[in-house]
């Protein structure tokens, strides 16, 4: 807003050759916000340009894995300025759900018909030296 407004003074002031503290008066704004340099963009654009390099890096890495990373690198940027940038980028993950596995219809067990008749198996596990289990019945 204050940006629009300071573009209207500008107008005036060039159109009506009209001094800048009149302009400023007309559209009822202090001269110190028409004077007013931001630093924010310059500082956004870096935070912007960090986030993108970790986007195309890191696919599936989400804000705050990103904004850790940042922290670690030495960038003391707030989060909330940090999240604003990021969704401003489209950056935003969809959130993946978690698939239903539909609930198993119970059964009941079989009863032996005879004493001394069980119906089992013997699992064995061990681990590979590659970490992975294996199973054997």
């Amino acid at each position: 807003m204050p940006a629009e407004k300071r573009e209207l003074v500008i107008y005036v002031g060039k159109r009506f050759k009209m001094s800048f503290r009149q302009a400023c008066k007309l559209f009822c704004i202090s001269t110190s916000v028409f004077y007013y340099k931001s630093k924010r963009k310059n500082c956004d654009l870096k935070i912007s340009e960090e986030l993108l390099k970790l986007a195309e890096s890191h696919r599936t890495w989400g804000f705050w894995m990103m904004y850790n990373r940042l922290r670690n690198l030495d960038y003391l940027w707030n989060h909330k300025r940090v999240y604003r940038i990021y969704t401003e980028m489209r950056l935003n993950l969809r959130c993946k759900h978690k698939k239903r596995i539909p609930a198993r219809i119970k059964e009941p067990l079989l009863r032996p018909i005879q004493p001394n008749i069980t119906w089992s198996i013997d699992f064995m596990q061990d681990t590979l030296q590659d970490g992975r289990k294996i199973r054997s019945s």
